[in-house]
């Protein structure tokens, strides 16, 4: 009997202990599904916010990089355009040399009916040739309205378009998170500043002195000309001979003189290519006077003139300098005086059109302020025991899992910058600068990339704030 009691008295000793070590093991396991239930919630979270900032910052980097494809082809078309009008004014200066030929030379026999036949054939294609330039020029002035338009088209759909994909984004990664703009006040803020502060529509009526006392309209135009190809830029020459001789106490020289310019018709009106051609003939004999013995005259022939203008804007006889269209007025005065009274138009051109490019205040950066986004979920989706009906009040251990606002929430942030390929620059000198000097960001280059980024104290700071008035 005393041993039975004993035995008795045992028993109900250990089952008291192992309800006490039950409780405890059950709250370790609560306490671990909660723990897990956060971890897995608070990632899944976290890589939708990386996931939104990087897909807007990338929408961004593409909007970037089409407007420096826009513009290289828009400086492109700008060139092709100069290329037309130089055609022009040098298939004119071609026949207007075989008619003068023709005119002093033809009655010479068997001479003059090589050069009759060279004139008519000049001129035939030269009466064909005119009407596709001046086509091509009209082809041109659309192709250029296109893509400004075009630029004006995808940056107000990535303007507008921007927070309705952030939203998407969102669903598709986890359809409990949502974005709610009253906690992205910030992304709101990074999206103007990308849309709207960092770059800028630059025309020739909006323009405002940068650093160097230049607007990046002034720029564009400078761009284009630069960009202009050897024929286009300068196609002045001296003939070898017979055409430049010297035979003491006589000298001739030939000079074939030409070029493409851009002219500037003032603050409001469309700018003008321009064009021209001459060729010319210059005696020069060998004469000794009170100052010295040297060779003096230097007298002009006009062989040949051309030349031509995209519009009618720009009067080629009154603008220019000696430097202008390869230096013709300088070498062939005479010559380009005539050209100039036989001016000719090819087309309807417009001139440089709107484009978008960096704002002054984005100058001689490289990377874009961070675009900051946060994303939450409730705090009854995230499963964790305070969801689940079980227990009491006063007994549930997700007490500790009160979440600020009641609501789980994550914040990422993402840039876009501007840098060279280096992998490419390594394996290829095509991707370097030739003067190897640091390119800074700029919307004539498609090297916009994406990269996440560490988010700010005050981004942090301001998310808390929100999320506890929320």
């Amino acid at each position: 009997m005393r041993h039975g009691r004993m035995l008795t008295k045992n028993k109900g000793q250990a089952m008291a202990l192992s309800l006490i070590l039950m409780s405890f093991a059950l709250m370790v396991v609560i306490f671990s599904f909660n723990a897990s239930q956060l971890n897995l919630h608070g990632s899944k979270l976290q890589n939708t916010a990386d996931n939104t900032a990087y897909s807007i910052a990338t929408i961004a980097a593409r909007d970037f990089n089409f407007k420096a494809y826009t513009n290289r082809a828009s400086v492109a078309n700008q060139v092709a355009v100069a290329q037309m009008v130089g055609l022009s004014s040098w298939f004119n200066m071609t026949d207007k040399f075989a008619q003068n030929a023709c005119n002093f030379l033809c009655w010479v026999p068997y001479l003059g009916q090589v050069l009759s036949g060279i004139k008519s054939a000049v001129g035939s294609i030269n009466s064909v040739a005119q009407p596709v330039f001046e086509a091509l020029v009209y082809a041109e002035d659309i192709i250029l309205q296109t893509l400004s338009v075009s630029q004006q088209i995808v940056h107000y759909a990535g303007l507008v378009s921007t927070v309705v994909t952030a939203g998407d984004i969102v669903k598709a990664n986890d359809p409990k998170a949502k974005l709610d703009l009253l906690q992205n006040p910030q992304m709101l803020g990074d999206v103007k500043n990308l849309w709207v502060d960092f770059q800028k529509r630059h025309s020739r009526s909006n323009q405002k002195p940068n650093q160097k006392g230049t607007n990046q309209f002034q720029d564009f135009l400078t761009v284009s000309l630069d960009s202009r190809d050897s024929f286009s830029k300068s196609r002045s020459y001296k003939l070898n001979g017979p055409w430049s001789v010297s035979l003491f106490p006589l000298r001739w020289k030939t000079y074939k003189t030409g070029g493409s310019e851009l002219i500037s018709n003032g603050k409001y009106q469309a700018e003008t290519w321009t064009s021209m051609d001459t060729i010319s003939f210059h005696l020069s004999k060998f004469r000794c006077s009170w100052s010295g013995c040297r060779w003096r005259g230097y007298r002009e022939t006009p062989l040949g003139w051309g030349a031509t203008r995209s519009d009618s804007r720009a009067n080629i006889r009154s603008i220019g300098s000696k430097s202008y269209w390869g230096s013709s007025r300088g070498t062939n005065r005479s010559a380009s005086r005539y050209a100039g009274y036989e001016q000719e138009t090819r087309g309807g051109y417009n001139g440089v059109q709107p484009f978008y490019g960096l704002s002054n205040s984005a100058k001689s950066k490289n990377t874009t302020q961070n675009i900051a986004v946060v994303v939450s979920k409730s705090q009854k989706n995230t499963r964790t025991s305070k969801t689940v009906d079980v227990g009491e009040a006063n007994t549930n251990p997700a007490i500790n899992e009160e979440m600020l606002g009641d609501r789980m929430t994550a914040l990422s942030a993402a840039q876009v910058y501007y840098s060279r390929p280096y992998d490419l620059m390594i394996s290829s000198s095509a991707w370097r600068r030739s003067d190897r000097r640091h390119e800074y960001g700029n919307l004539y280059n498609p090297f916009w990339q994406t990269r996440l980024s560490d988010s700010t104290n005050s981004e942090r700071n301001i998310v808390l704030a929100i999320t506890r008035f929320l």
